[in-house]
């Protein structure tokens, strides 16, 4: 199956094949080991097993990565758990077309090689008593044409329920959930065949698909009460502009959408230039307002604009400093270090900020820290660690273990900022008791 991430717990091997990442976790060889292992059964067959299901799964997840890299991305393929995960990041936005061909591809090709095999086990057939060759074809039959067929079932987060979340009307959430309600259904009829056949670990995977498609429902239902704003700005913030353009769509025009959210939305896709202008005259007429602000940075954010995010922050643009600190993050991410470092030290130079523990400026001093040490502007990156601390910054666990920070360590001043921090942290565990340094 396809996911757009993927997280490996235990790494055992890591190689390229086809140019592609491959990792191997240890809880796909755990989980291969025990559905293949059988009282009774030969040593031989175990053994078969063992080889053939990692050989059919990396070459169902190469299907799905050769499409992938067709749009621009660099797929990277984990074997974990109960199967593998292609992940990829396309630099633009995918059709539903292609996003089908992603989706199928890895099934097509289990089918061709499996069909290919089938056919030559009724052509030639494996010699009598060749039980080994036997072992070897069923196998290669069952994990490559056999799991291709059943992938293709419509229920999510199998290939079939990809493919079918595409092929449905309306917009991403609508799709997602009207595919979670489909593939309830599926999986219910599915875990009731799977049982009656006796293949009781089909019939508790089933259920599983029931459980995480039912909760599928039931938090697109949670999600339909929060606020529609809240709603559109986060899909901007995580760059999923094609999402927020088609919820705002949906919206009526007598909606309760903020005129800058929709300005927002156009600029990140239909209108661009027309949509800044809309925010910058906002702006301009009315500094004060952190709606305007905001939404202005986030258009720039959505084109990876740093310097203007930077030269928006110093102008002292009532921009939310959640805004700000998210904009630092995705520069950071990005690899645009001293970026990020100049939004954060705009934000510090605008003057002085609360210490108290809801607010964000300690925060955006320890990120601008880590932005200048990532950059190799030391002291600025030791002077933001030591404003970090005067702003209240009390996370030392952060401090001591993020390699982001490693370079500013030997530093002279580091300590006596470490140890502030030290003191804040120590506080606010035990409030109303003093510590000494």
């Amino acid at each position: 199956m396809t996911m757009p991430m993927v997280e490996g717990g235990r790494p055992i091997l890591r190689a390229r094949v086809f140019g592609f990442p491959v990792t191997v976790d240890i809880s796909f060889l755990v989980i291969v080991a025990i559905l293949g292992w059988a009282p009774g059964g030969s040593a031989s067959s175990f053994v078969v097993w063992l080889v053939l299901v990692p050989l059919a799964v990396l070459v169902h997840e190469l299907g799905h990565a050769f499409v992938a890299r067709t749009t621009g991305a660099r797929p990277t393929i984990l074997l974990a758990g109960l199967g593998g995960l292609t992940s990829y990041l396309p630099p633009a936005p995918v059709s539903r077309g292609r996003s089908v061909a992603i989706s199928v591809a890895g099934p097509a090709v289990g089918i061709v090689i499996g069909g290919a095999l089938l056919a030559y086990g009724w052509r030639v057939g494996v010699a009598e008593g060749n039980q080994l060759g036997r072992q070897v074809l069923g196998t290669a039959i069952y994990t490559t044409l056999g799991w291709s067929v059943l992938n293709l079932l419509p229920i999510l987060p199998l290939d079939g329920g990809q493919t079918m979340r595409e092929l449905l009307p309306g917009s991403p959430a609508r799709r997602e959930v009207r595919a979670a309600a489909v593939s309830v259904v599926v999986a219910v009829l599915a875990a009731v065949a799977a049982y009656r056949a006796g293949f009781v670990f089909g019939a508790l995977l089933a259920a599983f698909f029931v459980f995480s498609n039912v909760m599928t429902v039931r938090n697109a239902r949670d999600l339909d009460k929060v606020d529609i704003n809240q709603r559109l700005v986060q899909l901007l913030w995580s760059g999923q502009p094609g999402e927020a353009r088609a919820l705002l769509a949906e919206q009526p025009t007598d909606s309760a959408v903020h005129p800058h959210v929709r300005a927002a939305v156009r600029a990140a896709l239909d209108d661009p230039a027309g949509g800044r202008r809309e925010l910058e005259g906002a702006v301009g007429r009315n500094p004060a307002d952190p709606t305007a602000a905001s939404m202005l940075l986030l258009s720039h954010r959505t084109r990876e604009d740093w310097p203007a995010v930077r030269d928006l922050v110093a102008s002292g643009a009532a921009a939310d400093p959640g805004s700000v600190l998210a904009a630092q993050t995705v520069a950071f991410r990005s690899g645009a270090k001293r970026a990020s470092a100049e939004i954060g030290q705009a934000w510090l130079d605008r003057g002085p900020a609360g210490d108290g523990p809801g607010d964000l400026s300690g925060l955006i001093g320890y990120s601008t820290a880590c932005g200048w040490a990532g950059a190799g502007d030391l002291d600025r990156g030791l002077a933001a660690f030591a404003r970090a601390a005067d702003l209240g910054f009390a996370d030392l666990t952060t401090v001591d273990s993020d390699d982001d920070l490693a370079p500013l360590r030997p530093q002279p001043g580091y300590d006596e900022a470490r140890r502030r921090i030290r003191l804040r942290a120590l506080a606010a565990a035990e409030p109303g008791e003093q510590h000494a340094p």
